[in-house]
């Protein structure tokens, strides 16, 4: 049995500790009796964009890649990006792009068209790739579905094969008898697999009877599969990634989100109208990072979102600015406030209004509830700010005021940029991407912020450590970044009253795409990894209390911080971060008239380069039991000279 001064000896070594450095003991007293600050109520939340597909081939539970023929990669912003990539024959047939007449919809203009070849016999088809690869088990359902033109009369049989193994994992099969003078006739099946496959390396078929069409042509549109979403919602979330994020115990959902609002350029924003309805007339866009968007995930998906994990939604509007830097001129604006306008009504008019009308038919009678509308987002950039304070902003703003006049407006921008003209009460999104010594040095940033500019951090993110300078950013959050960003929690905590809320800059981000950049949560078609940030999130997250308590020690910030909350059931969360600190750390707090067992949460790892990868996952949380000895006194110790912690008493 190893004792416990040898573990602690041996911890520290991990950490890159001298063994024998013991901070004397901290004593922090909490000092219930003084009246704190009211948190808000969304302190911890979740920002969305499809962003290095965190939507498409992530999120989004559609495992088939482009399914309408949209396109995929995009270089440049000037088009056409329509394409047949990821479709593969696999008989006797030619897969072309084709806009022949009839269409299916107009917001979809092109789709496959399969000849099949003279004297062909047996079965013919094509198969689809997935987004690099799918998640093929028998645990979940799937409901297949295309869209079919032409003369055919017999089966087809979808199924989903195996490329490690060259076995077919499950099968369904359509029963079709048509005429071309029937145009596009749909099908749809749900099935599940009678195996499970070995990996992510799996393709999806579709095949008939090559002899049946031999010489003639079939033309097909819209061809889905879905793998069963979170919560059985239409159209939904992959369960997995979904069930992730509800572990983190977010409390708002900030979306559409991020630069693919604005748009890579004109006419490329997002527009809300073409992300409702069904998907056969959603004709999806370029997206702003490097591939073509199917728009599935839209509006009311993101709402249903909000409704399936109780989250408060902050939802941003376009507002006049392009990513490349064109600025809709104040006499060309009216349209785009009004196009907000009848978003807004959309989502919160009576469903006897014009658009509240439209809602209700795609299946919400009621109104949704929204408190917070952004103006745009991230206007600093590309030249945006003097439009942005001249003009943009104070008509959109003004138009929903009237509107709402209850509505929370945010701006995209620093009040500071206002020159003093920055409305009372509206809310400026800040956005922190930092290195590990800029996001403590926050810890205090907001203690002198001026209490009538309340401020939402859209985004952040720990981007460089001390290992990490010069533009080369981390692959992945390490335990020091984590550690960080829990340093920075703190302090925003401590200003609860004038922190609106919170949310990482990147949520989820595929493997595929993005393998050399921090995110919360990074994935491939069959599984997830959640990093050191996602975890000090969570940590914080789902322990956090309705009002801000005084806390003293006995010792000054540094390396040792700490705030905390507490509920009006007199529940405490008091966290503590050493950041760089000593190897071990005696800790006691004082709760004055609390006699009952407490609980410590801790998040360290072996060492403060150590990060989550797929198949080694580093970070150790722990939970503890601590019982009061004294008069309310809860003694532990710390051991890690990067450690996040929260006793809950």
């Amino acid at each position: 049995m190893i004792s416990a001064a040898l573990s602690l000896t041996c911890l520290a070594l991990l950490q890159g500790c001298v063994p024998s450095l013991t901070r004397a003991e901290t004593v922090l007293t909490v000092n219930s009796n003084i009246n704190g600050n009211a948190t808000s109520p969304v302190m911890y939340g979740l920002l969305y964009e499809d962003v290095y597909h965190s939507g498409d081939g992530g999120l989004y539970s559609e495992v088939i890649q482009n399914r309408a023929f949209q396109g995929t990669s995009v270089n440049n912003n000037q088009g056409p990006y329509q394409t047949l990539q990821y479709w593969h024959t696999r008989g006797a047939d030619t897969l072309t792009l084709d806009n022949d007449a009839p269409l299916l919809t107009t917001a979809l203009p092109w789709h496959m068209r399969v000849d099949v070849a003279k004297g062909a016999t047996g079965a013919t088809g094509f198969w689809n790739e997935g987004y690099w690869g799918m998640n093929i088990t028998t645990k979940t359902r799937y409901a297949a579905n295309f869209y079919l033109r032409g003369t055919y009369q017999g089966e087809i049989l979808a199924a989903f094969w195996s490329n490690t193994t060259n076995s077919m994992l499950g099968s369904t099969t359509f029963h079709v008898n048509q005429k071309d003078s029937d145009g596009w006739v749909p099908y749809a099946q749900t099935f599940t697999t009678t195996s499970s496959a070995p990996d992510e390396k799996n393709t999806f078929h579709l095949t008939f009877d090559g002899g049946s069409v031999a010489g003639r042509s079939l033309r097909f549109q819209m061809i889905s599969v879905f793998q069963q979403t979170f919560k059985n919602s239409h159209n939904g979330l992959r369960m997995d990634l979904a069930e992730a994020l509800v572990e983190l115990g977010g409390k708002f959902l900030r979306l559409p989100g991020g630069n693919n609002l604005e748009g890579i350029a004109s006419p490329y924003r997002w527009k809300w109208n073409e992300t409702i309805g069904p998907i056969i007339n959603r004709p999806g866009r370029p997206g702003t990072w490097g591939y073509v968007t199917t728009d599935g995930l839209g509006l009311l998906e993101m709402m249903q979102w909000c409704i399936d994990m109780n989250l408060e939604p902050i939802l941003a509007v376009w507002g006049g600015l392009y990513l490349d830097g064109e600025v809709i001129s104040e006499s060309d604006l009216e349209p785009y406030i009004d196009d907000v306008m009848n978003e807004l009504e959309f989502l919160l008019g009576p469903s006897t209004s014009t658009w509240g009308k439209v809602r209700a038919s795609l299946g919400y009678q009621d109104p949704f509830k929204i408190k917070y509308v952004e103006i745009s987002n991230e206007d600093f950039l590309n030249g945006g700010i003097p439009s942005y304070i001249g003009y943009r902003f104070r008509r959109f703003a003004d138009a929903i005021k009237r509107q709402y006049p209850d509505m929370k407006i945010i701006s995209s921008i620093w009040a500071g940029y206002f020159n003093g003209a920055f409305p009372d009460n509206t809310i400026q999104d800040l956005h922190d991407y930092l290195s590990v010594s800029d996001m403590v040095s926050k810890f205090d940033g907001y203690d002198h912020a001026p209490r009538n500019q309340p401020v939402l951090v859209g985004e952040y993110a720990a981007i460089y450590d001390d290992q990490h300078t010069n533009g080369n950013q981390l692959d992945n959050p390490t335990l020091q970044s984590a550690t960080s960003e829990a340093v920075y929690f703190l302090g925003l905590e401590r200003n609860a009253d004038v922190i609106v809320g919170i949310c990482h800059g990147a949520l989820i981000k595929s493997l595929h795409d993005e393998p050399d950049n921090v995110a919360m949560i990074k994935h491939s078609p069959n599984a997830l990894t959640r990093s050191m940030s996602y975890y000090v999130a969570k940590l914080f997250g789902t322990n956090f209390g309705t009002e801000t308590v005084s806390v003293s020690g006995n010792v000054g910030f540094g390396p040792l911080y700490w705030a905390a909350t507490k509920n009006a059931d007199g529940k405490h969360f008091i966290k503590i971060v050493n950041y760089g600190g000593a190897a071990s750390t005696p800790i006691t707090v004082v709760v004055p008239g609390k006699t009952n067992t407490a609980i410590l949460k801790t998040l360290t790892a072996k060492d403060k380069y150590s990060t989550n990868l797929p198949g080694d996952m580093q970070s150790i949380w722990t939970e503890t039991n601590v019982q009061p000895s004294g008069a309310s006194r809860y003694s532990f110790t710390l051991s890690g000279s990067y450690i996040s912690a929260v006793l809950v008493v």
